[in-house]
């Protein structure tokens, strides 16, 4: 299962074993709260009577709440096609077009090349609205009606139902184009669909340092990783990061790889993909979960290949 929204750096793909290894209190707080992976994960779980999510962005706040206000079921809201002038234009101001219209989700560029733009509206419109396209029936080399219609010569393709429901049609076109390396869905959109009515939530929007703890708070903090991409578009300053965290009177638990404060000792690691690695796709990274302060939580030390038992001190 994918968790939160689709966000550069998310957590999605390893936030099960993160919970896991969190201990239980009252309230987890996601003090980088970024994609929501986390905290949707932590929501999910019942480990927690309620999840306090924070980010520094108020554009992916925003866009958060109103995912989880229904916004975003495709029974009300159909997306128009994204062009890249509409794009650079609202980017600053749209958390939907900012995050969900760009390269990775980075929040800065387009998401598709000039040369497939064209192709990719012209998808898009047959997914979401049922519009025939010359151009798409060029692409596949056959007319792109619906399944099991009266002009469509490919009904055996794929045995898909007989509605013209947009997932269907995601779902013939992700078939009938895979000889063509193409790709057009609504993946995106049904992550953010799924994010409607999550309760014992709140939203917050300010920086880290003014977060007041509460007695039952479990803290975790997504922080940006030494060697990585700036945060939201500034530096982040990791030695003022670790210098607070461990001068708190309660444990912060924190995710990265390797650290410059070797004061601070890591409890838990997992070997996975770099999702940073532009040349190399077989790079592999310690992902590790560091502590401040001192817990009697149990936590599992993971490597490759392995697993071993490591109790926090």
């Amino acid at each position: 299962m994918n968790y939160g929204l689709p966000f550069q750096g998310s957590k999605s793909k390893i936030a099960k074993e993160i919970i896991r290894e969190l201990p239980r209190g009252k309230r987890l707080i996601d003090l980088f709260g970024g994609g929501f992976a986390i905290s949707h994960c932590a929501l999910l779980s019942g480990k927690w009577g309620s999840v306090y999510y924070n980010d520094i962005d108020p554009l992916v706040v925003d866009l958060i709440q109103r995912a989880v206000n229904g916004e975003y079921s495709y029974s009300v809201f159909k997306p128009d096609f994204i062009t890249r002038e509409r794009f650079n234009e609202l980017k600053d101001k749209d958390g939907y077009i900012k995050y969900i219209w760009s390269f990775g989700n980075n929040g800065s560029d387009y998401l598709f090349g000039k040369d497939i733009e064209d192709a990719k509206e012209e998808l898009h419109n047959y997914v979401v609205f049922d519009k025939e396209s010359k151009i798409l029936n060029g692409l596949v080399g056959y007319n792109s009606y619906l399944p099991y219609s009266e002009n469509n010569p490919q009904e055996t393709l794929f045995e898909i139902g007989h509605t013209n429901e947009a997932t269907e049609r995601r779902l013939y076109l992700k078939k009938i184009l895979r000889m063509a390396r193409k790709r057009i869905d609504l993946q995106q959109l049904q992550q953010l669909e799924r994010l409607q009515q999550l309760e014992r939530l709140v939203l917050y929007n300010h920086d880290y340092r003014e977060y007041q703890y509460i007695e039952g708070d479990v803290v975790y903090c997504d922080i940006p990783y030494e060697g990585t991409h700036s945060y939201q578009g500034n530096k982040f300053n990791h030695t003022e990061f670790y210098e607070w965290a461990k001068s708190r009177p309660y444990p912060v638990y924190f995710s990265s790889y390797e650290i410059s404060d070797k004061t601070i000792s890591f409890i838990w690691e997992m070997q996975r993909l770099s999702t940073y690695s532009s040349q190399n796709n077989n790079v592999y990274r310690n992902e590790k979960l560091y502590l401040t302060g001192k817990t009697t939580t149990q936590c599992s030390h993971y490597i490759r290949g392995g697993k071993n038992e490591l109790e926090t001190k």
